[in-house]
């Protein structure tokens, strides 16, 4: 299978001649660009197995800057340089930061032999390091076979991969490797890499000065295999330069094939006309070739970037190792909560029933309904005024999508058509996450960006994929230009001044994030999606209620806006986070940043029409909600965030638990009214004070009313509503134990996606060219409810 290569370069004749080239060498190029936005665009959505960079390119992003953003997503890079360029940005500290972890350069005139090798270098390497944070990321195999390469070169490299990943694991916890380390310390200069050179003496000496000249300290030169590997395995280097041609009965390849345990990067020293040889040594996945005679300049870009490169990758897999054994240990202590939890709760409810007594349960119940009936009152105070921006900041709104065929078309057109310019110019950019899809959302996104010039499509693919959506966001945040991240789910609509009236909301400095009100656009459609369109509206009254009370609100996933600068100060979204919104609130809040509440400004999101999809739904929101307070509550209490604002965090995370006994309480008040009017007298106690029993047994209804009220429907609505939404809320009985028992069992995170079914119409048609045209009409104004028809299959 040809391998796809992207080529970025601006002068036309070296495009040609480098795609000329590399077609003679059996490689497709998929595109040549000239500039490096164009080849962001096309690598992010093409995912070439190869992009050629033109290291000094014209326009406003040099071939660092977009090589910057296209190696945040794994893709790896090739420079086009020539010596001069090299030179000339030897002082420029981006320059040198970026360039090391390439894979590498081509030097003009671009020598057929010389780009041959670079190219296979650089995508076999590449395979082999992403292999190894599959294998840190706990991920064995790929089962999909639209993805899977299982040609004989792809199995080797993926065993070699595992060969040398497990062999570092083991090498780590090996008794001499710590003695190992000790010696490296006691020879090596302080922040000095070590660096091993197999050659015949005068060259090597030569070398030897050079590179120690550049900073290098180089522990020893060697002049055979044998000799080679034997100080190798003594002192482990952190690079080997050798020649393929040496003395004694080893070769440099022979050679490089032993030492293929100790995982050192190796460098070959070739004469071009070796031909054979660079051929065989190529299979030896080395990190470079430098020829005879060798060139200052090249020696010594070429082992900046083996080192800078291993250096690199060894901490990308050390950082997954320990990002997984962290999440490990999270999971163990989530187990050990859960059951505690389950068993009070249990005990608990025995007790009530056992004894006949509720009381006890009477007092645990005040304290969320009182706080209930608090957040209903402080929510009809008005909020802070907010103060337009002079400069309104540029957006990305960014939408993740996985098998989205039925929803994504009207989602992006509602969002590609948001009223938001300055100085006559749009003022946002449209990105949508291509997660890894099975259906036809790929050929809907490519017949979406005929028209719309302003939406970008990245795209993820097995093992990437389909990890987590906070994984799926951080792609995104690292391509986007936006001071302010706006995140849509894919059955998204919104009105056209939704970001005109939701982005003052961020104009103070205290504050960065903001949620908008959340509405289902098939409200409708029966009474379950009736109910979720009024849980919703109830959980934007609360969060409004909280921002009154100090800008203390909280993100929803599907609406919310947050400042770009504080998402990276934060480290980013939480990739193994089930629920990634709430994840991003508590550690904006642990970092006493303000979230706010935006009510005018609206999404309409699609309800899910039945009860199994709900529970399935609600069960990933309960364990997000449980893993949130298991693992950040100690967090929370040390942070410096004032106490009533503290409570209020960890009120919110339990929202879970503590409903479970609001509701077993309406099941015992019902008891009792029943044994009242049969055998006139209560059957279960309940000798709590009076007051306490009160705001106990009806604290959940003010909330439900004051939110109902607030979309100005009738009286009969109103109650209809409410005595609606108390039935289906039984359901956080059984979505409780639910919960429980999937957490207990559960051996690893993973994400269940809400499925979204839209109008089937949409994709029936066999003709993609018929996607184009205007979105399916749905009613959408100021406060006025989204209605569609909805047929479901």
């Amino acid at each position: 299978m040809s391998k796809n290569i992207l080529i970025v370069e601006d002068d036309k004749f070296t495009g040609i001649d480098l795609k000329n080239k590399l077609e003679s060498l059996n490689y497709k190029v998929i595109d040549i660009v000239p500039t490096g936005e164009e080849g962001i665009n096309i690598a992010i959505e093409k995912r070439p197995d190869l992009i050629l960079i033109d290291l000094v390119l014209k326009g406003n992003d040099s071939g660092i800057e977009v090589s910057k953003k296209i190696l945040a997503l794994d893709l790896p890079v090739l420079f086009i340089a020539s010596i001069d360029d090299l030179n000339s940005n030897t002082n420029d500290e981006k320059f040198k930061e970026n360039i090391d972890l390439g894979s590498g350069f081509i030097l003009k005139p671009i020598e057929i032999e010389k780009l041959n090798r670079s190219v296979k270098i650089a995508i076999n390497n590449n395979k082999i390091e992403t292999e190894k944070l599959n294998l840190a990321m706990g991920v064995v195999g790929n089962n999909d076979s639209r993805y899977s390469d299982k040609t004989d070169e792809n199995s080797h490299l993926n065993l070699k991969a595992k060969k040398s990943y497990y062999q570092r694991k083991k090498n780590e916890n090996s008794k001499d490797s710590s003695k190992n380390s000790e010696k490296n310390e006691k020879i090596a200069s302080i922040n000095k890499k070590n660096i091993l050179i197999v050659e015949d003496e005068s060259v090597s000496l030569d070398i030897k000065q050079k590179l120690e000249n550049i900073g290098y300290n180089v522990i020893d030169t060697e002049d055979t295999g044998k000799k080679a590997i034997k100080k190798a395995k003594k002192l482990h280097p952190d690079l080997i330069i050798m020649s393929i041609e040496l003395k004694g009965d080893m070769d440099g390849i022979e050679t490089s094939k032993k030492l293929e345990k100790l995982d050192i990067p190796i460098i070959y020293l070739v004469n071009d006309d070796e031909k054979e040889n660079i051929k065989n040594a190529i299979i030896t996945y080395p990190y470079g070739f430098i020829s005879k005679p060798y060139n200052d300049s090249e020696l010594k870009h070429t082992v900046n970037i083996a080192l800078k490169k291993h250096t690199h990758n060894l901490n990308k897999i050390k950082k997954i190792e320990d990002d997984v054994k962290e999440k490990n240990k999270e999971l163990l202590i989530e187990k050990i909560c859960v059951i505690g939890m389950l068993g009070i709760s249990s005990i608990l409810i025995l007790y009530s029933f056992l004894y006949l007594n509720f009381t006890v349960l009477q007092w645990v119940l005040f304290v969320p309904s009182a706080i209930t009936i608090f957040l209903a009152v402080m929510s009809l105070f008005k909020q802070d005024k907010v103060t337009p921006y002079e400069v309104p900041p540029f957006v990305t709104m960014m939408v993740p999508a996985h098998n989205e065929e039925h929803t994504i078309a009207d989602c992006v057109r509602s969002l590609a058509n948001v009223d938001y310019f300055y100085k006559g110019k749009r003022n946002f950019e449209l990105i949508v996450i291509n997660d890894g899809s099975e259906d036809r959302t790929g050929e809907v996104l490519n017949e979406l960006k005929k028209e719309f010039n302003h939406l970008k499509v990245i795209t993820r693919v097995p093992p990437r994929s389909g990890k987590g959506k906070g994984f799926v966001l951080n792609d995104g945040l690292e391509i986007s230009k936006g001071e302010a991240i706006a995140v849509f789910d894919a059955d998204a609509r919104v009105d056209p001044d939704f970001l005109t009236k939701i982005i003052p909301y961020l104009n103070d400095e205290k504050v960065q994030g903001v949620q908008s009100r959340i509405k289902m656009y098939n409200k409708d459609e029966n009474f379950l999606t009736a109910m979720q369109h009024i849980e919703l509206a109830v959980f934007g009254n609360i969060v409004r209620a909280k921002d009154v009370l100090g800008k203390a609100g909280f993100l929803g996933g599907n609406g919310q806006i947050v400042k770009k600068e504080a998402i990276y100060n934060i480290g980013g979204w939480d990739g193994f986070a089930i629920t990634e919104d709430l994840n991003l609130s508590i550690r904006l809040m642990i970092d006493r940043f303000a979230i706010r509440y935006c009510g005018e400004a609206c999404v309409y999101q699609e309800a899910v029409p039945n009860w199994k999809q709900l529970f399935r739904q609600r069960t990933r929101w309960a364990i997000g909600n449980f893993e949130t307070l298991f693992i950040y509550t100690p967090k929370i209490i040390k942070s410096k965030i004032p106490v009533f604002r503290t409570f209020g965090i960890i009120e919110h995370v339990a929202f879970y638990g503590l409903n479970l006994f609001i509701f077993f309480g309406f099941i015992v008040l019902g008891l009792n009214i029943i044994s009242y009017f049969y055998l006139n007298d209560f059957i279960i106690k309940m000798n709590a004070p009076l007051i306490i029993g009160m705001v106990s047994a009806f604290g959940f209804f003010p909330g439900v009313i004051v939110t109902l009220n607030r979309d100005n429907i009738s009286i009969p609505q109103i109650f209809k509503g409410i005595v609606g939404y108390w039935i289906y809320s039984f359901h956080l009985i059984p979505l409780f134990f639910i919960t429980c028992y999937q957490m207990l069992t559960r051996k690893e995170r993973t994400w269940a996606k809400t499925l979204h079914l839209g109008k089937d119409e949409d994709l029936k048609s066999e003709n993609m060219s018929e996607i184009k045209g205007e979105m399916k009409k749905f009613k959408i104004g100021k406060n006025m409810e989204a209605k569609v028809n909805y047929d479901s299959k």
